[in-house]
């Protein structure tokens, strides 16, 4: 990690706010931690998060206002820890628009349920969502398990076999695999690209034996990763009818904190979604036999009143000072404002770092390409301004000022004055 960075994360680590949130997240039982932080300007609620998920090992479930809000979140966090944090999207190819699917989109959300499902680790898993993905239904873990099938190095594999079991789960041979939901064989090599992983897998067998499993790239046939066992899945959402599909809440840890923008306003957006659905829901056919019809054929969606009762199972961290459909008996306050606007004027730029130093206030600059560092800092010389500051390569949405933890966090593109896009996975198709 980089050694800014983690001083940044260290800090926050530290702070008494988080040593509270810890505190008072494991003061009582799940059901009854209700806590509201308010004061989040920029991307502090990315950082606060990040440091609560290094202090505390659970899960973290995080719920944008809407699609764009939860891919910035995501991208933050995966960003400022350094490692995979899950994106769960909605199974169309935009929010609420029912008519087409989107097959990355089903890929990502079956990957995730595989992963929460399947993976029992000491340190939990971070998943960002919004309303509109939560409001379809998941397949329940068990109803998974069953229909689980796992390949392991050096134990038999059939090959008769194999084929018999990706064929009933509805998998396609093909030549070569390009998207999820194929398979190919070659002599001793198996390709599978299952709807339970990004990467497809290739097996490579020694007479009836697994000799290696490894992940690649479809387009550049390279290997990724050698693995020791792999985990294949059907598609979720045709595969399984209405009573084996659960709220991704009944998936979910049982300790997993929940994070809410504004709770009530999260129930707005589901009950709206239901509304939409039940509509669409109407206009089709009863002859239709496409995998989009049998989805609302099935009515595989979220109640609002579910949801309700659903969430209120975990603890609960809402960003809003609404008032909120459940009490909220817990108030933690940051003193934060948001990155001042330079305009591309550097001499503003450097009299607020000035500033800084002399309030005790730690700046950190994040850019996403190191060059741009390379420019500051030639920009800072020639106008021989001598100022302190700690520069992170890497990606963040928005900068803030953390007055309370002495600590600035400026961004290149909002003091470039340029647009900032979030990533999010395509897959191969």
């Amino acid at each position: 990690m980089n050694g800014n960075l983690e001083r940044l994360l260290q800090k926050y680590t530290s702070d008494r706010r988080i040593k509270e949130l810890v505190r008072q997240l494991n003061s009582g039982e799940d059901d009854t931690v209700r806590i509201i932080i308010s004061g989040i300007t920029g991307a502090i609620d990315s950082l606060v998060l990040s440091a609560l998920y290094q202090a505390d090992s659970r899960s973290h479930l995080f719920i944008g206002d809407d699609k764009d809000d939860a891919a910035y979140f995501q991208n933050n966090v995966s960003n400022l820890l350094e490692k995979v944090v899950h994106f769960l999207p909605d199974s169309f190819k935009r929010p609420k628009k029912f008519e087409d699917l989107d097959s990355s989109n089903i890929l990502q959300r079956t990957e995730i349920v595989n992963k929460i499902s399947s993976t029992k680790k000491e340190k939990g898993e971070i998943i960002v969502s919004y309303p509109e993905s939560i409001f379809e239904k998941v397949v329940s873990p068990i109803v998974l398990d069953k229909h689980r099938l796992e390949i392991i190095t050096k134990e038999k594999l059939n090959v008769k076999t194999i084929i018999e079991v990706l064929t009933e789960y509805d998998f396609r041979r093909e030549e070569f695999v390009s998207e999820p939901g194929q398979f190919s064989i070659r002599g001793a090599i198996i390709d599978i690209f299952s709807y339970g992983n990004e990467w497809p897998y290739r097996i490579e067998l020694f007479d009836e034996e697994v000799e290696t499993i490894r992940t690649f790239d479809p387009l550049t046939q390279l290997s990724q990763q050698n693995i020791s066992k792999v985990s294949i899945i059907p598609n979720i959402n045709t595969r399984f009818t209405h009573k084996e599909k659960v709220s991704l809440f009944q998936v979910l840890p049982q300790n997993t904190i929940i994070w809410v923008r504004d709770l009530q306003d999260f129930i707005e957006r589901i009950q709206n979604c239901f509304d939409e659905a039940f509509r669409f829901a109407n206009t089709i056919s009863a002859l239709d036999k496409s995998e989009l019809a049998e989805i609302f054929r099935d009515r595989a969606f979220i109640r609002p009143a579910d949801v309700i009762e659903s969430i209120q199972r975990f603890p609960i961290i809402c960003l809003s000072n609404r008032k909120q459909p459940i009490p909220f008996p817990i108030h933690i306050t940051l003193n934060s404002k948001p990155q001042p606007s330079f305009n591309k004027n550097f001499s503003l730029l450097i009299n607020d770092f000035t500033s800084n130093q002399t309030q005790g206030i730690e700046s950190f600059l994040f850019a996403e390409n190191p060059r741009q560092i390379e420019r500051f800092y030639s920009i800072f010389e020639d106008l021989n301004a001598k100022i302190d500051f700690h520069p992170i390569p890497t990606a963040l949405h928005q900068g803030f000022i953390d007055l309370d933890a002495k600590v600035a966090c400026y961004t290149d593109h909002q003091i470039f004055d340029r647009f900032h896009r979030f990533k999010i996975r395509q897959g191969f198709f």
